[in-house]
């Protein structure tokens, strides 16, 4: 804009509650004094956005025997677009599940996060109680990474009686995670999901290698499921629809491509 002493914008509307100009020192001095001179009104208007978003996310509940619940999807806009005005409001927040481990006493934990859960870390229901007394927590996700052959090598037996302590002791859903090692996760997972059959949980999670077993097991059990797929669009799209073929209802499926996005 070196030879550039105006600039004119015709039929231009603006619309905003604050404008501001900036210049770089040295580069057209003068431009901003002599622009804002030339506004001789602002007109008052509200803004508004009139968009219709054909899909909507299905509705995923948690549900304890008690009756307590959890619940999350249902959107019908984007997530927080509500600032812009819209007229629909997404019925449920994002949903924080506590992590609660199997092994935490002997987890290598950063310093603050032991100072605060110290007096739990060797007892996973009391680690859990203490979550929801005290922070609120409205789930709880049980990580079972003791049966690792590469941990611990605990027997499925040790997860199944600390899963029962866990549900004795909160009223809120329990998210079923798992260890990572494919074998065990499965085994555990079909003793999970039996003992708590009367309950609707999620079992965390199935992947290309073990959908096919984990999968029938929420199908039967009545549990949700988390697919999880490692930053691959098609593989998630594939994994849902052989969940459905597998007769998995969409109001059980949760998906986690390991994207933020």
């Amino acid at each position: 804009m070196k030879d550039t002493e105006s600039m004119e914008l015709i039929d231009v509307d603006l619309f905003a509650e604050y404008l501001e100009f900036q210049v770089l020192p040295g580069m057209v001095a003068g431009a901003a004094q002599a622009v804002l001179p030339g506004i001789a009104e602002w007109t008052p208007t509200k803004f508004s956005l009139d968009v219709e978003f054909p899909g909507k996310i299905e509705t995923v509940e948690f549900i304890r025997s008690n009756g307590k619940k959890a619940v999350i999807g249902g959107e019908v806009v984007p997530p927080f677009y509500n600032f812009l005005g819209l007229d629909k409001r997404n019925p449920n927040p994002p949903l924080v599940t506590y992590d609660v481990f199997d092994m935490g006493a002997e987890m290598i934990l950063p310093k603050p996060i032991k100072l605060e859960y110290k007096d739990v870390l060797g007892d996973p229901a009391a680690w859990a109680k203490f979550a929801v007394d005290k922070f609120g927590a409205e789930c709880i996700t049980f990580h079972s990474l003791g049966i690792d052959p590469g941990t611990l090598d605990w027997p499925i037996s040790k997860s199944k009686k600390l899963f029962e302590e866990i549900l004795q002791a909160v009223d809120v859903p329990v998210i079923i995670g798992c260890s990572g090692n494919k074998k065990k996760d499965v085994e555990m997972f079909t003793e999970l999901a039996a003992i708590s059959e009367s309950e609707v949980l999620m079992l965390s999670a199935a992947d290309k290698a073990t959908w096919e077993e984990v999968i029938p097991l929420a199908v039967k059990y009545d549990h949700n499921c988390l697919l999880w797929t490692s930053l691959d669009l098609n593989n998630q799209i594939k994994m849902n629809k052989d969940a459905l073929e597998l007769g998995l209802p969409p109001n059980r499926i949760v998906m986690d491509p390991t994207i933020c996005a």
